[in-house]
């Protein structure tokens, strides 16, 4: 999937965003952008949380 342009001038994330914020946004971008794949650090937290699966390439 290509960048989603309008998405990502209308959901900015602030450069002092908690980590709440940034899990939120990578959730949100993930569902509606796939320019780029999720840090592995916001992809381990989330999946520690339970919000996403646990991957291969997360087991590494």
């Amino acid at each position: 999937m290509a960048l989603n342009r309008e998405w990502h001038l209308l959901h900015r994330l602030p450069r002092t965003a908690t980590l709440e914020e940034r899990l939120d946004w990578h959730l949100a971008h993930a569902a509606a952008c796939g320019c780029r794949e999720m840090p592995e650090s916001i992809r381990k937290e989330l999946e520690a949380r339970g919000l996403i699966e646990v991957t291969p390439r997360s087991l590494r």
